[in-house]
Parts: structure tokens; sequence; C-alpha cells
């Protein structure tokens, strides 16, 4: 296996983010102490997430990189199916390249480009949602020359039960254990998850151990991958307190810690 930390993420060998965007009628409560549900508090740092992702692709000569392809799979409509959280002339596309993601805003609000709105309706399809995901990354890791790439990352946002996930979540386990042992020649894939939950607790950003007393952060915290080195740095940065044994996993964080996420998921 390769060093994931002598890689460099450029258009010949991209990184492919997954992002899994729970939809489900809770997502319309609203986010903490924010006015704003958590649909479009998610929608709003997904957004902001895409633009700084392509400002980091910007070249010396002032040309947009594809260093990234990402995906967006949006679970909760009002057939329980996952679907592209692609809008407007993305609509109906999976993975996207970030140069045709700044070349196709759905619109502009406030000087800013926007491409995921905000949507609350249906169940908590998560384990479909992971398995879509799966098979996108099967199909991304085996075209072309990407088995050289950087492993896919895959960030589940979420605040509910998934309403699939099986006896015991049998059916959510396996899918996600399925992810993980997908690999490039630098390693597994990696599963990140933030939990906007109601519970009240205590927030837990990027723990070694979670004791909140709720069986769904501890499904979500056990099949999270551990913070790789360079996630590790980017927490820290942030300061967050983090080792080589954090998970990637988030219980009850705010807006802040959400967007935090998004920048620890993404690759320098």
């Amino acid at each position: 296996m390769q060093n994931l930390n002598t890689l460099t993420i450029s258009s010949t060998n991209p990184c492919l983010m997954v992002f899994l965007v729970d939809q489900s009628y809770s997502m319309i409560d609203k986010f903490g102490n924010s006015n704003n549900s958590k649909a479009l508090e998610v929608a709003n740092a997904i957004n902001d997430n895409f633009y700084e992702i392509g400002l980091r692709c910007i070249g010396d000569s002032g040309e947009l990189k594809n260093r990234f392809e990402i995906a967006v799979l949006a679970y909760g409509s009002a057939s329980d199916e996952v679907v592209s959280g692609w809008e407007g002339n993305l609509a109906n596309k999976w993975v996207v390249s970030i140069k045709d993601i700044f070349n196709h805003p759905l619109l502009i609000e406030n000087d800013k480009p926007i491409w995921i709105k905000p949507k609350a309706i249906g169940n908590t399809p998560m384990t479909k949602a992971f398995e879509n995901a799966r098979r996108l990354c099967i199909d991304w890791i085996n075209w072309g020359n990407h088995k050289d790439c950087h492993p896919p990352i895959i960030i589940n946002i979420t605040d509910g039960d998934a309403t699939d996930s099986g006896i015991g979540n049998r059916n959510l386990k396996n899918e996600v254990a399925k992810i993980k042992n997908l690999r490039t020649n630098y390693g597994p894939a990696i599963v990140l998850n933030i939990h906007i939950s109601s519970v009240t607790g205590t927030k837990q950003n990027y723990p070694e151990n979670v004791n909140t007393g709720d069986s769904l952060s501890q499904l979500l915290f056990d099949i999270s991958s551990n913070l790789n080195e360079n996630m590790v740095k980017l927490a820290q940065q942030a300061g967050y307190q983090v080792s080589v044994n954090s998970k990637g996993y988030v219980f009850n964080g705010n807006v802040n810690d959400l967007m935090h996420f998004l920048n620890v998921g993404t690759p320098r």
C-alpha cells in the first residue's frame, strides 16, 4: 500500500467525495439554538464547503483544476428512494467534477453560488444511501487510474434512526463494512458521520469512545472510520483535541462544528 501522506491530489489523481444527506421529515426541526431548520443549515454548510473546495483548486494561472469529484446522495424522499442531490444543469448526474460544479450553480444568493437546496420529507433510508454510495465507489475506483488516487471519502449527515437498518442494525452495519473494504492503492474508503441529534446531551467531536446513552449515536460512532493523520492535523488546527484513535464522528455539534467537520473531511 502506498503512503497517503505522500499523495498529491491533482487533476490526474483526483479525490472522490460522496455526501449522504438526510432529507427526512425530521430535518425540518430547528438546528440546536439556530433559528434555521436542520435542512437549511446542512444545505448552507455543504454549499460553503463546495465553494471552499473550488477556491482551493484554483491554480496559479487562475484555472480551476479538477482535483475533486463529488457526489451528493439525498435520502428521505416521499418514495424512500435515494436520489442525486444535484439540480438545475446538474440534475440526475451522480459524480460531478469540481469544475463542472463551479460552472453550473443552481443559483446565486448574496454573491455566493448555491448548489444544494434544503428539503425535509419522508423516512430515513440510510442503508439504501450507503448501498448506493458503495456501488458508486466501486465504479469510480475501477475506472481509469483511480486505484492510484486518494481513497473515496463518504460523509453522512443525519439526524435520525435509519428506517431500513434491519434487525440489530445488521443491514446498515454490513453495508458500511463493505464500503470500508473498498480500497485504492492508498488505503480503504473512509466513512465519516455527523449526527445532528435531537437528544439532549453533551456534544462530542471526534471522540475515542461515546457514552451518550443514545443507541443511534453508538451505532454511528461504531461505523465511522478513524481519522487519518491529515484529518487529525486539520481537526487540531480547528481547535479540537484529537488523536489517531479519534473517530470521524460528531454528536450534537453546532453549526460551526458542522462546517469544521466538512473541512476536516476534505483532504488538502
